[in-house]
């Protein structure tokens, strides 16, 4: 059974240096992907089946046979930038969720740790296109996902969700936490982010994304459609 998925994104990001806004294609890079990153817009890629971030520990005392579960394979359109230099991210996604766990939104990824990264968007669970967060700390230590109710007033009649999901760092560039915020509202604080004794040049990957962990007998390929492209400060996003 194939079936096609549409995700529409608008995306801004801003740093702590500003520039001027202009009107150039925005500079992202693919990851996960072979595709060619947009030149202008709009543009559309491909997310196959079977695509994921997720990372799941084994459990105590389980069997040898019980290996963690790790999926880095997301599809991935980011900039890099230097961690002490980011103070907001923004992202307008919708899509209609057809297959449990569809989803779509911000990522944060540490190429340093690839087992430590920050995702936030809509995920399709539970017959919903719930607000779902998911954070990890490195060193394969596992993910913390939490869900929350539905956006009101994000979905259309032909059942296509839409909302906003935001990454802003507290006190105008200057606090500890990141705060992800989707469809307006502050659903997850994640402390540690810009914590002392942090490395302010450590490289940061921000972009968007989309998966579908299902298999492939189950779904096909879904299609990421991207509108436009915005600047805030020197960084696209």
């Amino acid at each position: 059974m194939r079936l096609n998925l549409a995700l529409a994104v608008a995306l801004t990001i801003a740093t702590m240096s500003s520039a001027a806004t202009d009107t150039s294609p925005p500079k992202l890079r693919p990851h996960n992907t072979s595709q060619n990153p947009p030149v202008s817009f709009p543009f559309a890629f491909t997310i196959a089946p079977n695509t994921d971030l997720w990372l799941k520990p084994a459990p105590i005392n389980g069997p040898l046979t019980s290996l963690p579960l790790i999926s880095t394979s997301q599809p991935t359109f980011y900039t890099a930038l230097p961690l002490a230099s980011f103070v907001r991210a923004s992202v307008t996604v919708s899509f209609l969720p057809q297959i449990l766990y569809d989803q779509a939104g911000l990522v944060l990824l540490f190429p340093r740790d690839t087992s430590k990264w920050i995702k936030g968007g809509l995920e399709y669970v539970d017959g919903q296109a719930k607000r779902s967060v998911v954070v990890t700390t490195g060193r394969g230590k596992g993910a913390d996902w939490s869900v929350a109710p539905p956006v009101p007033g994000s979905m259309d009649p032909a059942g296509r969700v839409r909302t906003v999901v935001e990454f802003e760092r507290e006190e105008d560039g200057t606090g500890t936490s990141l705060f992800v915020k989707i469809g307006g509202e502050v659903v997850r604080e994640v402390t540690w982010v810009f914590a002392a004794p942090g490395d302010p040049k450590e490289e940061l990957w921000i972009g968007f994304y989309g998966a579908r962990p299902a298999k492939p007998d189950v779904a096909g390929d879904f299609t990421v459609s991207v509108e436009n492209g915005e600047k805030l400060g020197n960084r696209w996003m």
